[in-house]
């Protein structure tokens, strides 16, 4: 079953430079992720493209509002949006756009595109993805993903408008349970490629581990020469 998926993740003012080199391909490599074809690079796109850094559109829409800041505020909420890799792949070009075209005008509405500080679809990895980024500031003018975003039961109601939103394109796209029943916590996506590539790297070494064994084991045949 087809699932569409909404994630975000919140992120600090530290946080918010190295997210930009990845999101908008700034860096000369990417050995932390070998997904990512640099081939394909070219073939990204931007639904908003930042005008100049996270860091300096991020302060100026916190001035703009006259928002009070912390040095532990969250200034940003990296939202990942995408669907199942068979979904994804069996879309054409143009329809992977309208996808991404549609979920931005659900995330838009929901928390003002004036707010967007970048979208960008990535193409170069195995499933395209994309990247929203935005200021969390409020209707009345306070820095809060929490207030945005809100707790557990409204970070469900999040996903259960995405889906119906999607869905009324692509009535073949499944609700996932919700965590409030599942209780089960989100995992990082590197921490999942991380714990992947241990996997992988376990299995190998278990497998060389387990050769001299092998060998032992096969015993060679005598000819009998009587």
């Amino acid at each position: 079953m087809p699932y569409a998926i909404l994630r975000f993740q919140k992120r600090k003012a530290g946080g918010v430079s190295a997210i930009e080199r990845h999101n908008e391909r700034k860096k000369e490599a990417y050995m932390s992720n070998p997904d990512i074809n640099l081939a394909r690079i070219k073939d990204n796109y931007h639904l908003v493209r930042p005008p100049t850094t996270y860091r300096k559109e991020i302060n100026r829409l916190i001035e703009q509002a006259g928002c009070k800041v912390r040095c532990d505020s969250v200034v940003m909420v990296e939202t990942l949006i995408t669907a199942s890799p068979d979904f994804m792949s069996a879309l054409s070009p143009p329809e992977q756009r309208e996808y991404f075209e549609r979920a931005f005008t659900f995330i838009s509405e929901k928390i003002g595109q004036q707010n967007i500080l970048s979208a960008t679809v990535h193409m170069d990895e195995k499933t395209p993805h994309m990247h929203l980024s935005f200021c969390p500031i409020t209707k009345d003018n306070k820095l809060s993903a929490k207030l945005i975003l809100g707790n557990q039961a409204q970070l469900s109601k999040w996903q259960t408008d995405f889906h119906k939103h999607m869905s009324a394109r692509w009535p073949e796209l499944e609700r996932g349970v919700s965590s409030m029943i599942t209780k089960r916590k989100h995992i990082p996506v590197w921490l999942f490629k991380q714990a992947l590539k241990e996997m992988k790297r376990a299995q190998k070494e278990r497998a060389l581990t387990q050769l001299p064994n092998m060998k032992r084991s096969i015993k060679p045949k005598v000819r009998d020469t009587r």
